[in-house]
């Protein structure tokens, strides 16, 4: 298992960097990503913890969809904390991902956008943003846009799912532990 975790974990790196295929949008690329550099791993965890306690190969495989679900969750939730939040409520700087390039969430939302009043800010998301003053107006119009509600439903859909895994345990600690970090990693978000 840990051979294929690390596997993995190196395909999404290598996805990564070679960017998107024809063959999937630059959204579903990310999403695939996302599952192989973050998910894989929580995913894993996830199973060691339902192997190392016993339980039956049912449990497991829940808690493996679990821990990939949650595991997705938590990445997509990293990427709207960076243009939701201020820095006092997330203790990042807003805005990191913008100055740096790197497509989020969010930002694939509006770069995948037919809207004709989005062409100024798929223009201005295509590259990294350095001034800071751009990169404060560009906050805020992401915090207005309806790609951040959209970032914010898709997130809660994957929550839902996770949380859905979890119907399997018994009730329990260990069920409310699960339960607990769900919710907790899902509304970092709001």
């Amino acid at each position: 298992m840990q051979a294929l975790t690390f596997e993995r974990l190196v395909i999404g790196q290598i996805t990564e960097t070679q960017g998107s295929s024809t063959d999937k949008t630059a959204l579903e690329h990310y999403l695939s990503v996302v599952s192989d550099k973050t998910a894989s791993l929580i995913s894993a965890s996830a199973r060691y913890g339902a192997m190392i306690s016993g339980a039956s190969e049912e449990i497991m495989d829940a808690l493996t969809k679990f821990g990939e679900e949650i595991g997705t969750v938590f990445q997509l939730a990293d990427d709207i904390i960076d243009i939701a939040s201020d820095s006092k409520e997330s203790g990042k700087t807003p805005g990191t991902d913008l100055r740096e390039g790197v497509p989020t969430l969010v930002t694939l939302f509006i770069l995948e956008s037919n809207d004709p009043a989005d062409a100024d800010l798929k223009k201005l998301l295509s590259a990294p943003i350095t001034d800071e003053a751009v990169v404060a107006e560009t906050i805020l119009k992401l915090r207005n846009h309806i790609a951040l509600t959209k970032s914010r439903e898709l997130v809660a859909g994957y929550g839902k799912s996770a949380q859905k895994h979890l119907e399997i345990l018994p009730e329990g600690p260990a069920k409310a532990a699960l339960v607990g970090l769900s919710q907790a990693v899902i509304s970092r978000t709001s």
